[in-house]
């Protein structure tokens, strides 16, 4: 009795194993993943001029504001222009652009607060050109040129939210740089 017992066993065992090598099999699957990728021309960035304010006064009764479309600035000074950047890249392409919403302009231990306004199209031409975000802003490259142009301005004092006049700015020449960085999105 116990060799019919040992027998079952043995078979039961061998059964199992025989299942259990026959169910791997039947939930094996194979799958292919193509990959690819797009290499574009390389994104240029070139500043063709500085942001330029001209000559304001100390005690300057409004808000100096520096029109990226060239429209509507007040309170600047003889000289002023407005900051031009091209960037250039793949043809109807994509872009992200950022750059700091304010910066410090300083010289010595006098600072003056500096909001950027930006503005963007796909051709030099400032009165054309609409309104970025400073967080990061999308815009695409001219299908024919792949450049798109950026247009600074901005405002001069207060704080980094709230512009304010010149009540009491310390006469000095300010001066500082904004990073912008640009990438395809």
């Amino acid at each position: 009795m116990s060799r019919n017992i040992f027998t079952s066993v043995l078979f039961v065992t061998m059964l199992v194993v025989l299942v259990s090598g026959n169910s791997l099999a039947q939930t094996q699957a194979n799958a292919n993943l193509p990959a690819s990728a797009t290499v574009l021309t390389a994104l240029t960035i070139h500043k063709n001029t500085d942001v330029k304010f001209g000559n304001v006064g100390a005690t300057t009764l409004g808000i100096v504001y520096l029109d990226p479309t060239g429209a509507a600035s007040n309170y600047i000074g003889t000289g002023a222009q407005v900051g031009v950047i091209t960037i250039a890249g793949a043809t109807g392409q994509d872009i992200r652009i950022t750059w700091p919403s304010y910066i410090d302009l300083s010289h010595g231990l006098n600072h003056l607060n500096y909001v950027l306004q930006v503005n963007g199209y796909t051709a030099n031409t400032p009165t054309s050109s609409t309104p970025l975000t400073s967080g990061g802003s999308t815009a695409t490259t001219d299908a024919t040129s792949g450049n798109y142009f950026l247009f600074i301005g901005g405002q001069l004092g207060g704080s980094t939210t709230t512009a304010a006049a010149l009540s009491s700015q310390a006469t000095d020449t300010y001066s500082g740089s904004a990073p912008f960085t640009v990438e395809y999105n």
